[in-house]
C-alpha cells in the first residue's frame, strides 16, 4: 500500500525546498493602462431564445408529472416527488435569476430564426434541430421511462 511506503523513510528521497533570495532584486509594479470600458459581464447565450427555456421547463416538468404518475401510491412517493418538484423548481429559478440581470445588449433571436441558423457551440456548429434534440434528449427519454415503469408496475402489481 502507499501509505506504508510513506512510513518507510528508506523508500523515497528527502528533497528540500529550494530557496528564493530576493533581498537585491527589484520587482517593478505592472503597469495599468487606462480602462477603456467598464467590465461588464457577458451574456449567458444570446443566441437561444426564450423559447427554448419553455420548452425545457415543461419537459422536465412532464418528467415530474411522469414520476408523480407512476409512483402515486404511498405517502413516501409523495414526499418524494414533492422534494423533486422543489428541486425543480430551484433549478430553473437560479438561471432565470441570472439571465434577469445580465445586459441586454441585444434583442434573443426568435425560436424560427434559431431552428434554421442553429447555434456554434464549443464542439463545432449545430444546426436548430440537433442543438434542440441535445437539449432535450435527457428528460424527455427519462420521462418515457418513468412512464413505462408505472404502466409495468399497473400491469404486474
Amino acid at each position: 500500500m502507499r501509505h506504508e511506503r510513506v512510513l518507510d523513510k528508506a523508500s523515497y528521497d528527502k528533497v528540500e525546498a529550494p530557496h528564493l533570495c530576493l533581498a537585491g532584486a527589484q520587482v517593478a509594479p505592472l503597469p495599468v493602462g487606462e480602462i477603456e470600458a467598464p467590465h461588464m459581464p457577458t451574456p449567458a447565450a444570446p443566441e437561444v431564445p426564450a423559447a427554448v427555456g419553455g420548452i425545457i421547463v415543461a419537459a422536465y416538468a412532464a418528467l415530474i408529472a411522469a414520476f408523480a404518475v407512476a409512483t402515486v401510491g404511498s405517502a413516501e412517493s409523495v414526499f418524494a416527488v414533492t422534494i423533486s418538484a422543489l428541486f425543480l423548481v430551484a433549478f430553473f429559478t437560479v438561471p432565470r435569476i441570472f439571465l434577469a440581470v445580465e445586459p441586454k445588449a441585444r434583442e434573443r433571436s426568435s425560436f424560427d430564426r434559431f431552428m434554421s441558423d442553429g447555434i456554434q457551440t464549443l464542439t463545432g456548429h449545430n444546426s436548430g434541430a440537433a442543438a434542440l434534440v441535445q437539449m432535450l434528449i435527457v428528460p424527455v427519454l427519462l420521462t418515457f421511462a418513468a412512464l413505462a415503469m408505472g404502466i409495468a408496475a399497473a400491469i404486474y402489481m
